[in-house]
């Protein structure tokens, strides 16, 4: 049996508590983003771009089985993007293929209560917030599409 989204984020709160120095999460985040394998060339098109980040970055979905499958890369832009994707791996380390409910069951502030939004730049902080809400978006979409 998978992951529940409850068990996910209680992995990844463990994780950001073991963290002794606060720059490990940002070693973290960055180990993720080496480990992300991105994703196929063909899916980056300008619709799955999500606005709002200095480094363009995309997120696709595909919807089959009850649950959202995404595919998410970042490319280069006025920064190092790096950290963009290790936030975007974490992100999806919590919500990948899970169903829509499960997605919108989430409470947004998860990422603040484990200290993530300290020490964000600005720009970063509303790419992540903007990538938050497509996601939020996409679960809204396919969990009404689901109960036609």
């Amino acid at each position: 049996m998978s992951e529940s989204i409850v068990e996910r984020q209680e992995k990844i709160r463990a994780k950001f508590a073991s963290f002794g120095d606060p720059d490990d999460k940002w070693k973290f985040l960055l180990d993720l983003a080496r480990e992300h394998k991105g994703m196929d060339a063909a899916l980056k098109a300008e619709k799955f771009i999500i606005q709002g980040c200095a480094s363009t970055m995309y997120l696709v979905p595909k919807f089959d089985g009850g649950k959202i499958h995404f595919e998410m890369d970042v490319e280069g832009g006025t920064t190092n993007p790096l950290i963009s994707r290790g936030l975007g791996a974490l992100a999806l380390q919590i919500f990948n293929d899970m169903a829509p409910a499960d997605i919108l069951s989430v409470d947004p502030t998860f990422f603040q209560q484990i200290g993530l939004n300290v020490g964000l730049s600005p720009t970063r902080s509303n790419g992540f917030a903007s990538l938050l809400k497509q996601i939020y978006l996409y679960a809204r979409v396919f969990d009404a599409i689901s109960k036609k």
